[in-house]
């Protein structure tokens, strides 16, 4: 991504905490994005009184007329991470649907060859919507007439499933576009609860999309730390054990020991990862962390 690409965020335009946020995530290591995006979510539950922050990574597998005719317009979300754990109901539903599109056989034939008969209930307006404006950063409410049409999508069997049997009662969906092929995408939710819970207001909607937008690096990071920048498949759990064991500094033989595996095993998991990310050597890797190509 281009510095040109996004326009730049006016420091004056923030409170003095956004700004500390994005400082404190600049500061953590290449080997911490995990803890990087906690902190960030935990900042937005806490700062906008958010009951779940969700990060998704988005890849298109599709272009063209093929990408007009897909159900997801040629994207899919490859990774996943809640803040919390999901309500059980819209646990069930990811197991039943998202898991398997989307992380599970990753093919772009998969949704017409299962799911033709239950597109109306697992492909929302908002799924549309969201993937529609892709390529423009966003910040905006489900409830933004801008966005779609609420009155309408509340009739759809897509909100009974995965916002009203949730408990979801207002969703903020935040975009962050790293290449036209690359998407991070937050869904901040508030759940349904006695007294009723507040919209989201103007103020709240903004301070998100401020702490997501200014935190460019993160997104790289995590794109990377998934294998999603140079692939189209996730890595492993090994391989993201041995990758961050090679970000922090450990030597083969300490990664070996950590993980479990024999070293001629672990340095062929290593070979693969510097084949896989195009690079030849750990300070290569480490470059590409800190922003090199």
């Amino acid at each position: 991504m281009k510095k040109s690409d996004l326009t730049p965020v006016n420091l004056a335009e923030h409170p003095d905490s956004t700004v500390a946020l994005w400082h404190r995530l600049a500061a953590f290591p290449a080997s911490e994005t995990d803890a990087a995006l906690t902190h960030l979510q935990e900042w937005i539950a806490k700062t906008i009184d958010a009951d779940n922050v969700i990060w998704i990574g988005g890849v298109r597998i599709l272009q063209g007329e093929a990408a007009k005719a897909d159900a997801f317009l040629g994207w899919r979300l490859r990774a996943r991470v809640a803040l919390r754990p999901d309500p059980p109901p819209y646990r069930k539903q990811l197991a039943e649907y998202y898991d398997s599109e989307h992380y599970g056989k990753l093919t772009p034939t998969y949704y017409e060859r299962s799911h033709e008969a239950k597109k109306e209930d697992h492909i929302g307006m908002d799924s549309h919507a969201t993937m529609s404006g892709c390529g423009n950063f966003r910040a905006v409410s489900i409830r933004d007439r801008t966005y779609l049409d609420f009155a309408k999508f509340q009739t759809t069997p897509h909100y009974q499933r995965y916002y009203h049997d949730a408990g979801i009662v207002d969703r903020l969906m935040v975009s962050f576009p790293l290449t036209p092929d690359h998407e991070s995408f937050f869904l901040i939710d508030r759940f349904r609860s006695s007294p009723p819970r507040k919209f989201f207001t103007e103020r709240e909607i903004k301070l998100a999309g401020a702490a997501i937008h200014g935190a460019p690096q993160l997104h790289r990071r995590l794109f990377l730390g998934n294998g999603l920048f140079v692939a189209d498949k996730l890595l492993s759990p090994m391989e993201q054990q041995v990758l961050q064991g090679l970000l922090t500094g450990l030597t083969e033989k300490q990664i070996a020991a950590t993980t479990g595996q024999k070293v001629p095993t672990l340095h062929k998991y290593v070979t693969a990862l510097y084949a896989r990310f195009g690079v030849k050597s750990r300070q290569a890797l480490m470059a590409l962390w800190l922003g090199g190509k």
